[in-house]
């Protein structure tokens, strides 16, 4: 089958390649199907111009890559589709889906199946069923489907070894056709190649939905990827690379052993980890290690200000120990960036103005403040949903105020972070580095216009 995979139309500021639709393309092509990528933000459409793309390149299959706020773009994406095409095969998945399974086909009326966690090993076995005269949907692992006039979610299977599901479909997405924008906003050098080395998070934090994807934590060899390191390094030019694991650090003798690999065969990269990792995991000879073998740039979850909001959001750090950590890159030039939150359910405002005297307190050289949004999957989202909160999904945006409790205002909420970024970056110290750490006008443009993004 001819398969297109879609990263749809969204506000996003974040362009890069997709590891999942890169391993689905993978996994596809190793199973004989016709198969590729789209970027609707690289490539700049509008939903005027993905009309016209559809209908001068006709699919068997399109599937979405969707997180909550794209919920309403993919919906038009869609209708477009169906519009053009009443008989192809139309699927979502990713992390709302993975969320919502309950409810996603619900909202999308015009998406045939759903994806839940994982899809490798489904998806190919959905097109296989499909190919057949009566296709049995309950054999495909992890599919969310419509039978009669309910809706089906199968048994969730998992990949078990990472080794053997292939590289993502790097061809399809080469990193030199993407703009200067990496997760995390700073790179050491241009193109850069996020990559994975485990999947899963086994930690119990309120407001992430991490846990709908998997809980269960597996790891790729380093000898894997210190491979697609090397493919990507000689085929591509790629030598920044972007571990987007959710939490790498706290793998110990598997992040010891990437960074003595990369030392000892003298590979040449540096790397970022711009998702977040534990604070609790470091240790400065942890530190050393990571900047010996080429880490420039960690992000860490700070989240708040508070002991109380730490403790409420079953988070597991303390203050105290937050700042006896963060003493440690003192003695190492590794960036750091701190991630920040206002509104969760029950935050008083003398938290938040807590959450951003703490920021300007500790060493770190960049700050991002988000306001909550109740994630599909997460504890909080669940209990809300208990509470019959209506969730607007076309407020789900970094910048933007996806939650307002009881006692606050959309406006108030916008103001505490508007605040909080011009207290954290209107100091010299900050505007400095962050200057010195700009690879070129390209790229401070972007940087400038994450900022203004963030203050509208």
């Amino acid at each position: 089958m001819k398969v297109l995979l879609i990263s749809p139309i969204n506000r996003s500021y974040v362009v890069m390649p997709s590891l999942g639709l890169g391993y689905i393309a993978s996994v596809l092509r190793e199973n004989n199907h016709e198969v590729k990528i789209l970027n609707c933000i690289k490539e700049r459409f509008t939903f005027n111009s993905f009309s016209e793309y559809v209908i001068k390149n006709k699919y068997d299959v399109y599937a979405f890559q969707m997180f909550s706020y794209d919920l309403k773009p993919v919906k038009r994406h869609l209708e477009i589709i169906k519009r053009c095409y009443p008989d192809s095969v139309t699927i979502v998945g990713g992390y709302h889906p993975s969320g919502d399974p309950d409810g996603v086909l619900k909202s999308l009326y015009h998406a045939d199946y759903g994806f839940v966690s994982e899809a490798e090993i489904g998806f190919p076995v959905l097109l296989n069923e499909l190919a057949k005269r009566n296709p049995d949907l309950s054999l495909v692992p992890n599919l969310i489907y419509r039978s009669g006039q309910q809706y089906r979610i199968n048994s969730i299977k998992l990949i078990e070894v990472l080794d053997d599901i292939p590289f993502p479909a790097w061809d399809l997405m080469n990193p030199n056709e993407y703009p200067e924008a990496p997760h995390g906003a700073f790179a050491k050098s241009f193109p850069t190649a996020p990559i994975i080395i485990t999947r899963g998070c086994p930690l119990k934090c309120t407001f992430c939905s991490g846990k709908s994807i998997t809980v269960r934590v597996r790891k790729r060899s380093i000898k894997n990827v210190i491979n697609e390191i090397k493919y990507l390094k000689q085929d591509f030019g790629v030598n920044d690379f972007l571990i987007e694991d959710e939490n790498f650090t706290l793998h110990k003798p598997l992040l010891k052993e990437f960074c003595n690999t990369v030392i000892n065969e003298r590979i040449g990269i540096t790397w970022s980890c711009p998702s977040g990792v534990r604070l609790d995991t470091l240790t400065i000879e942890t530190l050393k290690l990571m900047e010996s073998s080429g880490c420039h740039s960690l992000s860490v979850g700070i989240e708040f200000g508070s002991q109380r909001m730490h403790d409420l959001t079953k988070k597991g750090l303390s203050l105290e120990g937050i700042r006896e950590k963060m003493e440690f890159f003192k003695k190492t030039n590794i960036r750091v960036t701190g991630f920040f939150l206002f509104g969760i359910p029950g935050e008083t405002r003398d938290e938040m103005i807590q959450t951003i005297k703490f920021a300007k307190e500790l060493p770190i050289h960049r700050a991002q403040f988000n306001n909550f949004m109740p994630l599909p999957g997460s504890e909080i989202y669940d209990d809300l949903k208990n509470k019959g909160y209506n969730f607007n999904y076309d407020n789900y945006f970094v910048h933007d105020v996806a939650f307002v409790q009881d006692g606050f205002t959309r406006m108030e909420m916008k103001w505490f972070q508007r605040r909080a970024y011009l207290e954290f970056y209107l100091r010299p110290r900050i505007v400095i580095a962050l200057l010195k750490d700009t690879t070129s006008l390209k790229h401070l443009y972007r940087l400038v216009k994450r900022l203004f993004d963030a203050l509208r």
